[in-house]
């Protein structure tokens, strides 16, 4: 048990007011560091992301490997990146192919118009030849 000497309380409320002066500080740090997350969990630049791609097309989606390959990232920061990356492409790539779904269909219907326009030249042309066919019999 604690004792209860005038000499334990002193060092114990000297401890008490030292913790306290510290705290302000802890929170300022964490603080800034949520402000900031590129300072404890550096941003990844572009070179980064292309030993990702490159491990990621090697190795398939074994992180636990990946993730010796990165010393200064855990196994989540290289999954969550791997998702949003993927994401990102996906959306890209699918509005990409919608533009040419689209442009498709566009084509397809000039076609349809084209041919139908052709269509109804040669059957005009075929009127007009059986007509004149008739006339000089």
């Amino acid at each position: 048990m604690a004792s209860l000497s005038s000499e334990g309380s002193t060092k114990d409320s000297e401890t008490l007011k030292e913790l306290l002066k510290q705290r302000p500080r802890i929170q300022k740090k964490q603080q800034a560091t949520k402000i900031n997350k590129c300072n404890s969990n550096p941003c990844w630049n572009q070179e980064d992301l292309k030993k990702l791609e490159k491990c990621v097309s090697i190795l398939g989606t074994d992180f636990d490997l990946i993730q010796l390959l990165f010393k200064n990232r855990t196994r989540k920061q290289i999954m969550n990146k791997y998702k949003k990356a993927k994401i990102q492409y996906d959306r890209k790539h699918k509005e990409k192919f919608l533009r040419i779904q689209e442009a498709l269909k566009k084509e397809k219907e000039v076609q349809r118009h084209r041919l139908g326009s052709i269509d109804s030249i040669d059957l005009n042309i075929a009127l007009d030849i059986h007509e004149l066919s008739t006339k000089k019999e």
